[in-house]
């Protein structure tokens, strides 16, 4: 864990709509390199995403990571260091407000053998870091990859 992040207030991304009642959802998020020094991002029809999403209840949010990079990218990794907690503000198709907490990783990938999508409308993409920080859809997944990256030559 990156050090003195705990005193400091979550930052959060998005626009707030006022009066909106958002609920509350946890999550885990990946940030993956290659060998190359690509980011595995998840391109669907809404966007481009990190690999992750929200936990299921008794999931921790290491256990979510790794779920949901299995889902989406048939990706097996490990969880090596939190990079950070941020919260997103998002509104859905189905109507809902959710104040996503979201709980950034960086992952290994500790199996080479991909196993299959499990969601047929995602594709697993590898972004240069700054090809990842003009695409991806939520902020707090840029400032995440930011956080990993910082002003490096690859960001």
């Amino acid at each position: 864990m990156m050090t003195g992040d705990m005193d400091k207030p979550i930052p959060e991304f998005g626009d707030a709509v006022p009066d909106a009642d958002y609920l509350p959802r946890p999550g885990g998020y990946g940030i993956i390199r290659d060998d190359d020094g690509l980011v595995a991002v998840v391109g669907t029809p809404i966007g481009i995403y990190l690999p992750g999403g929200g936990t299921d209840p008794g999931e921790s949010a290491e256990d979510t990571v790794i779920r949901e990079t299995r889902e989406e990218c048939g990706l097996t990794v490990r969880p090596l260091e939190i990079v950070g907690v941020a919260n997103e503000l998002v509104y859905t198709v189905e109507g809902i407000y959710f104040r996503k907490r979201c709980t950034f990783f960086v992952c290994e990938v500790t199996d080479d053998a991909a196993v299959p999508i499990a969601e047929p409308d995602h594709e697993l993409l590898w972004l240069s870091p700054g090809d990842a920080l003009q695409r991806l859809s939520h902020g707090s997944q840029r400032w995440a990859v930011h956080r990993v990256y910082g002003g490096t030559q690859e960001a």
